[in-house]
């Protein structure tokens, strides 16, 4: 059967490009008689469309070729009508019907288009991957603008730490949990910083996280996120939490010991399954990131009191590299004092420079709170400091009781030899702490360059 070409949906010159369109649209008029068909039209249904032409909607919905129809709906409603019809094949076809009315307020046609359900699934499970990857996204740069990534006050003059970070520069490379121990602010999250740097998750996330600031159940929803209904029932907008957020980077988990018995195990689990579930979903969700683990010196303790478990120790312990404090690593201590010098008197525009003896007393001290602590005194000195010289006088008073204790020059106990090493060898510590090259140092020693060079060798190694 020959059908007239000028049934088929052929706008004029303005809207032909629309019929270029391979969708599934007809035309019916107000007795359900298909009147105009797309090209597209009918593959929802396994017909040609010129099949469909001159039909009448319920004459195909008795034959099964769909169903329900969707114009008697639109008819009584007189408004969009959208319904689920279901073809001869058991596809499922999301269908649109839209009143065209004439001047006397009456529908004259009928337009409606379809859209294969699966073909909708395949979208909403698109955009709801979209949805979750910007939220990720959005979460990450929330939590990397509260950080600074940028490693800073790196300093390496000691013997122990250029060891920690020659050990440092040999695991960056595997993809291996990490342990840092050592006192608070010795630079543990400045040491984790560096061995993301220098990984191959370098362009990557590096969050930070601290185990012993946050609640437990709060912890447990930030670390692992949570679906819209949890905790009290109420509807909730969807969380995405720190482990999603950290996908391809690094996590530097910080104060461990302080982690609770439930979540250590919650951890564990993650560590040898590679995912985990939100708090009120049963989706699982596969995790890819670096861990690096910080402490202080009392998780060892803490496993041995049964307040950490010994089988998740063993889990982060791969990798264990401990930070000496600064109170053990002079050398370090000097050059973080200057180090801090320059960097504040650029931050706040102040031309300070540090006298002797105030030097001497700042070294002597025990630094308790090691780098985070002469970080913050070295600011407020500069801030406070009368001139442009930092004096005894400027230091806290409590710096400046601390009496400075001299090695005595002679002790009957050693020998000859033995005391004039001792004075060599805070000589030669002395000139190194004021002098920045062996050149330098040999002209105020008084020898030879080369002395100076093997003298730094026997005392500094």
């Amino acid at each position: 059967m020959v059908h007239d070409a000028s049934l088929f949906v052929n706008w004029d010159e303005k809207e032909e490009i629309l019929s270029s369109f391979n969708e599934d649209i007809m035309v019916t008029d107000v007795n359900g008689r298909i009147i105009k068909v797309t090209m597209g039209s009918g593959e929802h249904y396994g017909v040609k469309p010129e099949s469909l032409l001159g039909k009448n909607v319920y004459d195909l919905e008795k034959e099964g070729i769909f169903s329900p129809a969707i114009t008697p709906d639109v008819l009584r409603q007189k408004k969009k009508v959208i319904l689920i019809q279901t073809t001869s094949t058991g596809k499922k076809i999301l269908v649109t019907g839209i009143p065209l009315f004439n001047e006397d307020g009456d529908i004259q046609r009928i337009i409606s288009y379809t859209y294969d359900l699966s073909e909708m699934l395949v979208i909403k499970e698109y955009l709801k991957e979209l949805e979750e990857e910007l939220s990720r996204m959005k979460g990450e740069l929330a939590v990397l603008r509260q950080q600074n990534v940028q490693i800073s006050g790196l300093i390496a003059e000691s013997q122990d730490m250029k060891h920690v970070l020659e050990k440092v520069k040999k695991v960056a490379g595997f993809d291996v949990t990490v342990l840092l121990t050592g006192e608070s602010g010795v630079g543990k999250s400045t040491i984790a910083k560096w061995i993301h740097q220098k990984s191959s998750r370098r362009n990557g996330p590096f969050i930070e996280v601290n185990c012993g600031t946050t609640p437990e159940i709060l912890f447990e929803a930030e670390f692992f996120g949570y679906e819209g209904r949890t905790f009290d029932g109420a509807e909730r907008q969807k969380k995405v939490g720190i482990l999603e957020m950290v996908k391809g980077g690094t996590l530097l988990l910080k104060e461990i010991n302080e982690l609770s018995k439930p979540l250590q195990v919650k951890l564990m689990k993650v560590i040898q399954e590679k995912q985990f579930y939100r708090v009120g979903g049963n989706t699982p969700i596969s995790t890819d990131f670096r861990l690096i683990t910080a402490s202080n010196d009392q998780l060892e303790k803490a496993v041995e009191e049964n307040l950490f478990r010994e089988d998740l120790f063993f889990m982060l312990n791969v990798i264990p590299i401990h930070i000496l404090p600064l109170r053990e690593r002079k050398e370090d201590l000097i050059a973080l004092i200057h180090f801090f010098l320059e960097k504040f008197t650029k931050v706040h525009g102040r031309q300070v420079e540090i006298e002797e003896q105030a030097l001497r007393i700042l070294q002597n001290l025990p630094w308790k709170g090691n780098g985070r602590e002469l970080e913050s005194t070295m600011e407020r000195l500069i801030i406070t400091a009368n001139s442009n010289r930092i004096s005894k006088e400027n230091l806290p008073l409590q710096y400046q009781q601390i009496e400075q204790a001299e090695t005595p020059l002679i002790d009957e106990r050693k020998t000859l030899p033995e005391v004039l090493e001792n004075v060599e060898k805070k000589m030669i510590l002395n000139v190194m702490k004021k002098y920045t090259t062996t050149v330098e140092m040999a002209k105020a020693l008084g020898i030879s360059q080369p002395s100076v060079v093997r003298k730094l060798k026997k005392y500094t190694s």
